[in-house]
């Protein structure tokens, strides 16, 4: 082979070197363009040689404005609050760092890769830039959401703290008369009777007794004895012994007269404790000691007992139905709570309690018009101040807008009516839909079925999918999912 021969060999050889080199750059550069990540090449002396697209899509900076630029210029000149390619050309070690574009303030984590030739100086630094702004924002709408929701939680406990502690409402003469017994009877220790409709403040006036009297340091427990079945009540009451009976399980229990020791007890719904069991409710009332199920020695008591009834003991005495040696033991003190209807001088005053109550729990300003007012005075409140505080409720979750008006008071407060007229259709808010067409008469299950299909639909009309439906009812998403299933009603998104 002649010397020209040798050449062209070696200039086809050389040739072919440049296009693979060509064909690496051009792939090196569309895998560049093809990653999200930023991407940027500088030489030994951090002078920019090359970015890729992702680079300019996070920055907002173009090619032509940062290449033959020096790194440092660029960070004197302000368009990064820090960079990593001079430090990794110092080092010669990986470095990493967060900094801020300028441009856009986008927050960035920059990630600088030195190489090396074979003297061990650096030739270039490869920068990984990840846009973690939204990543950022993300953590930081999360920790705003869980520090507002222990705001919520401390808010919700403080709220309901103020509602067991809220002192009986009302100044209507026969309140102020029931005011004047709390206060003489709440410095002894004298039993005593509540006698009233359900809903109508029994529990409340209970509490207040307790809270002025000498004993509001001490314990305050409830018992609602229509609530616990006849085979535990007298376990849930009065304690047992290990082994006292199958499933009593290997350690004594103390029961509801032994957790109110040195305090004060609440048998609310006296009414309906098991007449085998009146005996030794009696006795408590009067030698003021228990012996546990399966027990034989006696547990003295220092505590004072109140008891409440919807019911008129002495029908029930006169049925045989309760003991009247108990009835007299327990009517010591008697108080006599009227019916909201018949107190309706307080409405107002209890409603506007409430709906500062509700609006402070679900961060509300609702006010009350006229008209929704004199709605509240024409309806007689069966369920008393229960169910004015349950109406208050609803309408401070369902209704639209700062002011409740008449119509809307109107349908919710009639909505649990018993037995009253059928909100008026036109009366009738959203989400509720219209009841124009709906059945007035028939079974009342099938009535009720009607109304409730309508309600739901519409709420889920009105809102688009079941959870914010659930919410503007004031139920759980299941229910609403369960509710429209059985009646074939499509849920929309999720």
């Amino acid at each position: 082979m002649n010397e020209t021969e040798q050449l062209l060999k070696e200039n086809e050889a050389l040739r072919a070197e440049i296009s693979r080199m060509r064909q690496e750059a051009v792939t090196a550069f569309i895998i560049g363009d093809a990653v999200s990540d930023g991407i940027c090449v500088t030489d030994g002396r951090g002078i920019v040689t090359s970015i890729n697209r992702g680079y300019s899509e996070i920055t907002g900076i173009a090619e032509a404005e940062i290449v033959g630029r020096s790194v440092d210029e660029l960070v004197e000149l302000g368009y990064f609050t820090n960079a990593v390619s001079m430090e990794a050309i110092r080092t010669g070690e990986k470095v990493q760092a967060m900094s801020v574009v300028s441009k856009n303030d986008n927050r960035v984590l920059l990630v600088g890769t030195p190489f090396k030739d074979e003297y061990g100086r650096v030739e270039r630094v490869i920068t990984v830039m990840r846009n973690l702004t939204e990543l950022l924002e993300l953590r930081e709408e999360l920790e705003t959401a869980e520090r507002k929701k222990e705001q919520y939680k401390a808010r919700l406990k403080t709220l309901q703290k103020e509602q067991q502690e809220r002192s009986f409402i009302g100044g209507s003469e026969k309140i102020r008369y029931v005011k004047d017994l709390i206060e003489h009877v709440a410095a002894s220790d004298a039993t005593v009777l509540i006698t009233g409709e359900t809903g109508s403040g029994k529990e409340v006036v209970a509490r207040e007794i307790y809270k002025l009297s000498t004993r509001r340091n001490g314990p305050y427990v409830k018992v609602n004895c229509a609530a616990i079945p006849d085979g535990l009540i007298e376990s849930e009451l009065f304690g047992y012994e290990k082994g006292a009976f199958t499933g009593a399980g290997p350690r004594e229990k103390k029961g509801y007269f032994e957790i109110a020791n040195g305090g004060t007890i609440l048998l609310d719904e006296i009414s309906e404790m098991p007449l085998h069991l009146q005996p030794k409710i009696l006795r408590v009332l009067q030698e003021k000691e228990i012996t546990r199920v399966g027990g034989t020695k006696p547990v003295h008591l220092d505590i004072r007992i109140i008891a409440s009834t919807n019911r008129l003991l002495k029908d029930m005495i006169a049925a045989g139905d309760f003991r009247a040696d108990l009835y007299y033991r327990l009517n010591v003190f008697p108080i006599q709570l009227p019916p909201l209807r018949g107190r309706a001088d307080d409405i107002l005053t209890l409603a506007e309690t409430f709906l500062a109550h509700f609006n402070a729990l679900y961060g509300k300003t609702k006010t009350f018009t006229t008209d929704a007012i004199d709605q509240m005075y024409a309806y007689d409140w069966p369920g008393n101040v229960r169910e004015l505080e349950n109406a208050v409720e609803r309408m401070v979750i369902i209704l639209p807008g700062k002011q409740i008006e008449g119509h809307d008071a109107r349908a919710l407060i009639r909505q649990t009516e018993g037995d009253g007229d059928a909100p008026d259709p036109t009366d009738t808010p959203a989400p509720f839909g219209k009841f124009a067409n709906l059945p007035r008469e028939g079974n009342l299950k099938d009535l009720v079925d009607a109304y409730e299909c309508e309600i739901i639909r519409g709420a889920i009309e009105a809102n688009g999918n079941s959870y914010a439906a659930a919410k503007a009812l004031g139920t759980s998403q299941p229910t609403i999912v369960r509710k429209a299933h059985t009646y074939g009603i499509p849920l929309g998104s999720k």
